[in-house]
C-alpha cells in the first residue's frame, strides 16, 4: 500500500473515529432525556462514511402508547371512585352517612323516651339536619365532578389542537432539513414525545410519508394530521347541572365538523383519557348520582307516607323534603343535592321544635308526653319498605340496610376501578422501561468510546508514521 493510500486511510479512519466518539458521548449524555433514543453511527457503502441512526422498534412504541392511553383512562376512573369512595367513608367513621343515620336513629329513641324533653327534640333535628347536609355534600361532589370533567375536556381539547399544529410544523423542519442532508434525530425525539402526548388523549397510529413526515389517524379510523392538522372543537357548558346530559343540554365532540360522540358509541377516539373524561361526565358520575338520588328519595319519600305522619296532607312533604317540595319522581335527578329539612322544622328556633313530636300538620302542640309520633319516624327509618325508585335497589330495605347498599356500591366500584389501573399501569411501566427498543446502556457505551478512543489512537499512530517516513525520504 502506498504511503498517500496510507494517509488516506488514516484520515479517514480519525474523521469516523471522531463521529462515533460524538455519537456515543450525546448517547451517555442524552441517556436520562425525555423521548431520547439510542443513536448509532452506521457505516455508509464505501465502508467509511457514517450515518447516523436513530434505534427504535415501531412496533414496540405502538404497544407502549396503547398501554399508556389505557393507563391514563383507568386513572381517571380510579381517581374519581376513590374520591367518592373517600366522602363516604367507613361505617364507623365520625360524619360518614352512616354514621349520621345511626346517630339520627338514637336521637329519637331517646326524644321518644322522654317527649316533653326540648333539648331531646332539638337535638334530633340536629341530627336530621345533618344527615341532609352530608347527602347534599355527595350529591355536590358528584355535581362537581362532573363540571370538572367539562373544564378538562375543553382544556384537553385546546392542546391537543396545539400539539397537532406543532407536530406539524416539525414535519416540515424534519422534511427541509432532510433534504439538507442534515440529522434530523433531535426533531424526531421532539416530534415522538408531542405524538405521545397527543396518544394518551387519543390512542393513534402513525402513517409514514415522504421526507421523514408521518400522518396520524386515531386508532377508531379518524384522520388527526395528514397535509394538515385536523380541528378538533368542543363547546363547553360553565356549569354542568344534574339533569343535563349529551345531547340535551351537553356537548359532544367534533373533528373537522363531523361530530365523534353519538350516546355510546366513543369508539373514534376509545381508549384514553379523553374517552375517560366524557365517561366520567356522561357515564360514571351520573350513574353515581342516581344511586345518591335515589338514596335522597327513600328519605324524602317514606317520611311523607300517611302511616309515619297522620298530619299530612296529599301531597305535602315531611321531615325532609325536595328544597321544601314534595317528593317528585319526575324531578329525581339531583335530589341528593337539593335535599332539604322541612321549613316549618328549624334546629335553630325553639318554637318549631314541637311540631316533631305532634306531626308537621299539627296546628297547635298537644300534650308534651306523647311519644307515638316519634316512635313512628323512628320506625320509618329502620323498617324495610318498597324503594321508591330502582336507582339503588329493588329489595325492601330499612334505611341502615340501604346506606350499607350504596356503601358496597361505591366500595365494589372503587377496588374495581383500582384493579383495572394497576394492571394497566404495570403493562405501561414495563413497555415504557424498554424505550422503544432505543434504551441506552451507559456502560456499553462507555465501553464503545474506549474501543473508539484505540481506534483514534491507532488511526493517529499510522499518520504519524508515513509523516516520519516521509520526512526521512526527503532527508535522502
Amino acid at each position: 500500500m502506498s504511503l498517500s493510500s496510507s494517509l488516506n486511510n488514516a484520515v479517514s479512519g480519525l474523521g469516523a473515529a471522531s463521529r462515533r466518539a460524538e455519537t456515543l458521548s450525546g448517547n451517555v449524555a442524552g441517556a436520562d432525556r425525555p423521548g431520547y433514543l439510542l443513536r448509532e453511527a452506521v457505516p455508509g457503502p464505501a465502508g467509511r462514511d457514517l450515518t447516523i441512526r436513530r434505534v427504535r422498534d415501531p412496533g414496540l412504541a405502538q404497544m407502549r402508547r396503547d398501554a399508556q392511553a389505557g393507563a391514563a383512562a383507568a386513572e381517571r376512573d380510579r381517581d374519581f371512585q376513590l374520591r367518592l369512595d373517600a366522602a363516604l367513608g367507613d361505617p364507623d367513621r365520625p360524619g360518614t352517612l352512616q354514621d349520621r343515620l345511626a346517630r339520627l336513629d338514637a336521637a329519637l329513641v331517646q326524644a321518644a323516651g322522654n317527649p316533653s324533653a326540648a333539648s331531646f327534640l332539638e337535638s334530633a333535628l340536629r341530627d336530621a339536619d345533618a344527615l341532609t347536609a352530608e347527602v347534599n355534600a355527595l350529591g355536590r361532589l358528584v355535581a362537581a365532578e362532573r363540571s370538572t370533567a367539562e373544564t378538562t375536556i375543553e382544556d384537553t381539547v385546546i392542546r391537543l389542537n396545539t400539539d397537532l399544529e406543532a407536530v406539524a410544523r416539525l414535519n416540515a423542519d424534519i422534511m427541509r432539513l432532510g433534504n439538507r442532508g442534515g440529522d434530523a434525530a433531535d426533531l424526531l425525539d421532539r416530534r415522538d414525545l408531542l405524538i405521545d402526548r397527543i396518544s394518551l388523549q387519543i390512542p393513534l397510529r402513525t402513517l409514514p410519508r415522504e421526507g421523514g413526515a408521518v400522518a396520524l389517524v386515531s386508532r377508531g379510523g379518524v384522520m388527526l394530521l395528514d397535509a394538515r392538522p385536523a380541528r378538533i372543537e368542543f363547546s363547553a357548558r360553565a356549569l354542568v347541572t344534574p339533569e343535563m346530559e349529551l345531547g340535551a343540554g351537553l356537548s359532544g365532540l367534533t373533528i373537522d365538523g363531523r361530530e365523534m360522540i353519538r350516546g355510546d358509541d366513543r369508539s373514534r377516539i376509545a381508549g384514553g383519557g379523553l374517552e375517560a373524561l366524557f365517561m366520567l361526565r356522561d357515564d360514571t358520575a351520573p350513574r353515581a348520582g342516581a344511586r345518591l338520588d335515589a338514596f335522597a328519595a327513600e328519605l324524602v319519600s317514606r317520611f311523607a307516607q300517611p302511616a309515619v305522619d297522620p298530619t299530612l296532607g296529599v301531597g305535602q312533604p315531611g321531615l325532609f323534603t325536595d328544597a321544601g317540595a314534595a317528593f317528585d319522581p319526575a324531578a329525581l335527578a339531583g335530589l341528593a343535592g337539593r335535599m332539604a329539612l322541612n321549613p316549618l322544622l328549624d334546629p335553630e328556633d325553639p318554637a318549631t321544635h314541637w311540631r316533631l313530636r305532634e306531626g308537621l300538620g299539627a296546628a297547635l302542640p298537644g300534650p308534651a308526653g306523647r311519644s307515638d309520633q316519634l316512635l313512628r319516624l323512628g320506625a320509618a327509618l329502620r323498617s324495610p319498605q318498597a324503594p321508591a325508585t330502582t336507582g339503588l335497589t329493588g329489595r325492601s330495605l330499612g334505611f341502615v340496610d340501604l346506606a350499607a347498599t350504596l356503601r358496597s356500591a361505591v366500595s365494589a366500584d372503587r377496588l374495581r376501578a383500582e384493579d383495572a389501573t394497576e394492571t394497566r399501569q404495570v403493562q405501561a411501566a414495563d413497555l415504557a422501561a424498554r424505550k422503544d427498543g432505543g434504551a441506552v446502556d451507559i456502560d456499553a457505551e462507555m465501553q464503545r468510546l474506549i474501543e473508539v478512543e484505540q481506534a483514534y489512537a491507532a488511526n493517529a499512530r499510522v499518520i504519524q508514521v508515513v509523516g516520519d517516513m516521509i520526512q526521512r525520504l526527503t532527508e535522502i
